[in-house]
């Protein structure tokens, strides 16, 4: 293995996936004392208080921006994706969360018709539907086992993919380090505003948690993107789904919770239609979706994803 891909590769890009898996846990022990919504704004709120000194430091005309309602749009989404995959951590769980809300790539080939107008070759088109038969086989419909908490991380998912798309738009004029302000503090507003009538002292043990979610988040934030920086998109996305190997892990370890067939099933093909999706990102021959793909690959690289896009 080349030393660079390694060192630059590799090791952040699993580093991420540790802090992220284990930001997942911290947010599934505080949901035993608190609301989702309340940890949604308590993440929001610490990631703020993170990320401000470092975007002060670059003066006041940081912060002007002509995307400010692009800002403000992807602080939405990020926030329904957010509150979506915190409640889904305390319903079901750990691993299948992770995965569903890991599922955008499959939520951004579709999107990509509709919202960019592009066109599906067979190859990309099967892929997808090999991806969403496997959301399908965890989400369980129609069962005794279907919960809302796994619909509730598959809608997470389509959240995270529109925040993607957002910030992908924005990419041409904002940096990163100003993205992650205003998602930060647009996020704080947003969770702010109904906790005045739904608020809930959480506990010191849930606060405790949330600070080292949000310091756990940031710091996978920062390797992800460097991996994302200095390497290939397609060569750095699998790694992601170690995220969720890591999170069926702590799961077991400390929930006692076991995938069952159809959930162990369903992830074997969303990961393939995830990374299906990111090769034809790469390499398809057709021109009919490599425009789109390339364009959402190239979003990738510039921008720190929130949370695995959280």
């Amino acid at each position: 293995m080349d030393r660079r891909y390694l060192l630059r590769g590799v090791v952040p890009a699993l580093g991420a996936t540790c802090c992220f898996a284990g930001m997942a846990g911290l947010v599934k022990m505080a949901a035993t004392e608190a609301p989702s919504q309340v940890l949604v704004f308590l993440r929001a709120l610490f990631g703020l208080l993170i990320v401000t000194p470092f975007a002060m430091r670059r003066g006041a005309a940081f912060f002007r921006t002509t995307r400010l309602k692009l800002h403000m749009l992807r602080a939405l989404v990020s926030v329904c994706a957010l509150s979506c995959f915190y409640f889904a951590v305390s319903r079901v769980g750990l691993a299948e969360s992770i995965l569903l809300n890991a599922s955008s790539p499959l939520f951004i080939g579709v999107l990509a018709v509709f919202m960019l107008g592009e066109r599906l070759d067979r190859t990309t088109a099967l892929v997808l539907v090999l991806g969403f038969r496997g959301v399908f086989l965890i989400l369980k419909p129609g069962t005794a086992l279907f919960q809302m908490g796994a619909v509730a991380a598959a809608l997470s998912g389509l959240f995270v993919a529109f925040a993607k798309i957002f910030i992908r738009k924005m990419a041409d004029t904002e940096p990163v380090l100003r993205t992650v302000f205003y998602f930060s503090a647009f996020s704080t507003l947003y969770c702010f505003v109904p906790l005045l009538w739904l608020w809930q002292t959480p506990s010191a043990y849930s606060v405790h948690c949330m600070i080292l979610a949000a310091a756990f988040a940031t710091i996978g934030q920062t390797l992800l993107t460097y991996a994302y920086t200095h390497n290939n998109a397609a060569h750095v996305a699998p790694f992601s789904y170690v995220t969720v190997v890591l999170g069926g892990a702590l799961g077991w370890l400390f929930w006692r919770e076991v995938p069952s067939p159809s959930s162990v099933a369903g992830a074997a093909l969303v990961i393939g239609g995830c990374i299906g999706t990111g090769c034809r990102v790469q390499f398809s021959p057709s021109g009919e979706y490599i425009r789109a793909t390339r364009w959402i690959g190239r979003g990738m690289s510039n921008h720190i994803p929130c949370e695995t896009a959280l």
